[in-house]
């Protein structure tokens, strides 16, 4: 029997919502090519990580030293460290699999893969699907064959920096949800436990600004139900002191692949700057409230914010306001049709489809 094409995909901790896997199951589902899905933990370092790789779980620390035009302030951060052990195993990799093309889907893993193809003169050819609304500080390089962008401003700043149009693909982000009915909605919080009054849906990663914005809701009143999305069993306990003590509905999503069940049955969405709940929050037509500390997303939600598609609160007390304007008004339904309408014609599903025929193209 004829052996199929391999695609390699190289990810990393950091990645948002399993994305990788569910990108390889629908280009499996297609039935041209077959998939290696490999994360950090198999081509990093295994008994000790490296400096790099503590520096991109911090993600500010690495981000920050990546837009400092000095090179040799990254590098002499890591001038021990000759990262060998990383680049031999992805040179492994590829003598092993033989794939059509490395598809990197974070910025650790396009930089393992672009440090690799520098240092072993490997031919493979690289696509880099970038998961953000606008274009990082770094990370276009010569080693990169094709890039996968959310829009046409990314593509265009690309174009001056020198990309070529024809290696720039404009296709959204894969993180699809589907809208459901009022009475599918009806259904589904009865099913998961959520009465039929309003619902906000809380994702925030950081435990301080978890507790922040929880604090600040909580001391409201019962003005909606609030569906968290915390795997922090001690951080939970403490909030769900807090909402007994203010008599304010709350419920917990049980586990992480329950998180889009309850997001497709709320009427807001109060996040970081995580992708996936913001793609998906479009995808179902509610509305977002962006809240991050962090500074490098600052310009991703800028863009967001000025096209009508999000709100941004500054600070955490600014969230309070932001709920009840979009729980009184009719600001809500604009940044939902807004927002259905911007991921109109993205889907995993095309992006699958454009991986399998890359190489025919």
């Amino acid at each position: 029997m004829q052996r199929k094409p391999i695609i390699l995909i190289m990810t990393s901790r950091d990645e948002f919502d399993n994305v990788s896997q569910k990108l390889a199951a629908a280009v499996r589902a297609i039935g041209t090519h077959n998939v290696v899905v490999m994360s950090d933990d198999k081509y990093g370092a295994v008994a000790k990580r490296s400096t790099l790789e503590r520096l991109m779980d911090s993600r500010n620390e690495y981000q920050y030293l990546l837009e400092k035009k000095d090179r040799g302030v990254l590098r002499d951060k890591l001038r021990l460290k000759k990262f060998s052990k990383r680049v031999r195993r992805i040179g492994n990799m590829l003598k092993r699999f033989h794939p059509e093309y490395i598809l990197c889907m974070t910025p650790y893993a396009h930089h393992c893969a672009s440090e690799a193809k520098r240092k072993l003169k490997f031919t493979t050819k690289i696509i880099y699907l970038m998961q953000s609304f606008t274009l990082p500080k770094r990370g276009v390089g010569e080693d990169t064959d094709v890039f996968i962008v959310e829009n046409q401003d990314v593509k265009s700043e690309m174009v001056r920096l020198g990309i070529r149009p024809k290696n720039i693909m404009t296709m959204g982000l894969p993180f699809d949800a589907v809208p459901k009915t009022e009475e599918e909605i009806a259904t589904a919080k009865q099913e998961l436990g959520l009465p039929r009054s309003k619902t906000i849906f809380v994702n925030m990663r950081s435990k301080k600004d978890l507790m922040s914005v929880m604090s600040l809701l909580l001391d409201q009143g019962h003005i909606a139900t609030i569906a968290v999305n915390c795997d922090n069993q001690k951080l939970k306990q403490e909030i769900g002191n807090m909402a007994l003590t203010a008599s304010v509905p709350i419920i917990f999503v049980p586990a992480k692949e329950k998180a889009e069940d309850f997001l497709a049955v709320c009427d807001i969405a109060v996040t970081d700057f995580d992708p996936s709940v913001i793609y998906k929050s479009f995808k179902l037509g509610i509305p977002v409230i962006l809240f991050t500390r962090d500074e490098h997303a600052q310009q991703d939600i800028q863009y967001l914010v000025t096209r009508g598609l999000a709100l941004r609160a500054r600070e955490d007390m600014d969230i309070v306001g932001l709920v009840y304007k979009l729980l009184q008004t009719e600001l809500a339904s604009d940044l939902a049709a807004n927002g259905k309408k911007w991921v109109e014609f993205s889907s995993l599903e095309n992006i699958a489809n454009f991986l399998a025929t890359y190489i025919a193209l």
